[in-house]
């Protein structure tokens, strides 16, 4: 469904690309070149909708009426990006109130879900309020959505890591019996595959803010979901699962408020862009491939963490390894981003 939609969304640029079209150079960060339409999640979230239309026919109705529940909430995360993707006119904080409000109105819906327990005692006991529950969530919700846009840089990037998340936590659901949660991270893997074969390696389709946003959202939920779901689950699993657009997030926050720039204010100086910046991939033309090395170093740490879902030290020492190893590989290629420029 998600390669029918894309392979549609291409073959009918000529009639669309106008409005949905992402235009090389419109901003510092763009890498690419040409006019690409940004609609791709347009594609994901229909074969997403599909599949949940399919799979809640065998569901009991309660567990149905939730599931649809969460879709529905979150359906005003994928628009609100859908919107900026059409009009370039919803700023960042915009988006990110959307996504706060789009939560907060699934876990008031929902009984006032909301996240119990981070794994640190001390900090758990205020998640017993309603209130700090519920707005934790919301906070939870919106910040994965906005770094899954974050990592949205090259091709195949974005939707490549929603691919590993939503395996991991397929086989964590499938593994403690949440047969419904693995289903449904299964769908949205299919979903981002489907999407992968016309976005990568060629980037005939970008995912868009509305495909980026909206798969943080969906990966976020059901990962509380998933956590919470059983009590042989550490709260760490998630961290160490989503440790790449979590810390890349942090990580960019760090970096600018050293430069003294603005939090939400856009650059050019992610990994993504370093990476694509190395002499590999200017010498060798791999510059369509950047995403690969990253998808390789961030599969050992999403696809490891199933099987680590009971130990905690295990999973820390995990996320403290991905960040050190991120810091390492950051510096090293910021060097050589910054030599190659003075040899230019």
């Amino acid at each position: 469904m998600s390669a029918a939609c894309a392979a549609a969304l291409i073959l009918a640029r000529r009639w669309h690309i106008g409005l949905t079209g992402d235009v090389a150079g419109s901003s510092t960060h763009k890498v690419h070149t040409g006019t690409v339409p940004r609609v791709g999640g347009v594609a994901v979230y229909a074969a997403g909708l599909t599949g949940l239309a399919l799979m809640s026919r065998t569901l009991p109705d309660v567990t149905a009426k939730v599931i649809w529940m969460m879709w529905g909430c979150l359906t005003i995360v994928f628009v609100a990006g859908l919107v900026e993707d059409l009009t370039r006119m919803v700023p960042a904080a915009a988006r990110y109130v959307a996504a706060l409000a789009a939560a907060a109105l699934f876990s008031v819906a929902h009984d006032s879900y909301g996240i119990l327990s981070i794994g640190i005692s001390p900090f758990d006991q205020p998640l017993n309020s309603t209130i700090v529950r519920v707005a934790f969530f919301a906070f939870a919700v919106a910040s994965l959505s906005h770094a899954f846009n974050l990592i949205d840089g090259q091709n195949g990037l974005c939707a490549g890591v929603s691919v590993l998340v939503f395996v991991a936590l397929g086989i964590t659901a499938d593994r403690t019996g949440q047969q419904t949660l693995a289903l449904l991270s299964y769908t949205m893997t299919a979903a981002n595959l489907g999407f992968l074969v016309f976005n990568f390696p060629s980037g005939r389709l970008f995912l868009g803010d509305g495909g980026a946003y909206f798969n943080g959202a969906i990966a976020a939920v059901i990962t509380v979901f998933v956590v919470q779901g059983s009590s042989s689950v550490s709260p760490w699993l998630a961290l160490l699962i989503l440790v790449y657009p979590v810390w890349e997030t942090l990580f960019s926050m760090i970096r600018r408020a050293r430069a003294r720039r603005p939090f939400h204010e856009a650059d050019s100086a992610h990994l993504h862009h370093l990476v694509a910046d190395a002499d590999f991939a200017r010498l060798y033309g791999n510059g369509r491939y950047v995403a690969v090395p990253i998808l390789l170093c961030v599969a050992p740490f999403a696809l490891t963490a199933p099987l680590l879902r009971e130990q905690a030290p295990a999973l820390m020492a995990g996320i403290a390894l991905f960040v050190g190893l991120y810091c390492l590989v950051y510096r090293a290629l910021d060097r050589g981003s910054r030599r190659y420029l003075t040899r230019a």
